[in-house]
């Protein structure tokens, strides 16, 4: 993306669902109708985040005309099965835990590709906000 002024609004909306998660029941607010409980309705926007995600870092493996440092397909696409099982089959809090983890994960990937160059710098803050937003509102929802 080259308009820093659309990737960072979008990364930023893009975070004010966990955001909003993470709030509202502080002012009583457990459940909107007719998605559910917030901390369901979290970790089911967390899995969709990092679905998109890793589909990013795919884009971005496959439209490079020079070698990456490493293979963004197949350690994108292991971040979002190991999401996905913990969603399908574990607890509430695991599917938030390692959805932190991997948003994390998935961050420090772009701090690599943002240092080979691959992605920008303003790119790579737009990402950081973004995931350091998610991150807290993920382990706020957690906590409760």
């Amino acid at each position: 993306m080259q308009d820093k002024s659309l990737f960072t609004s979008l990364s930023v909306a893009g975070a004010l669902p966990f955001l909003a998660c993470a709030l509202l029941p502080l002012f009583g607010v457990v459940s909107i109708r007719p998605f559910g409980p917030l901390d369901h309705l979290a970790t089911s926007y967390g899995l969709a985040i990092i679905c998109f995600l890793a589909g990013i870092h795919w884009a971005t493996y496959l439209y490079r005309q020079e070698p990456l440092p490493f293979n963004l397909m197949v350690g994108s696409n292991i971040l979002f099965l190991v999401s996905w099982f913990t969603f399908a089959a574990g607890s509430l809090v695991w599917s938030l835990v390692i959805q932190i983890v991997v948003l994390l994960t998935l961050l420090l990937i772009d701090w690599h590709l943002q240092k080979a160059a691959v992605i920008s710098a303003a790119y790579f803050k737009a990402r950081f906000l973004a995931t350091a937003v998610a991150a807290i509102a993920l382990t706020l929802i957690a906590l409760h």
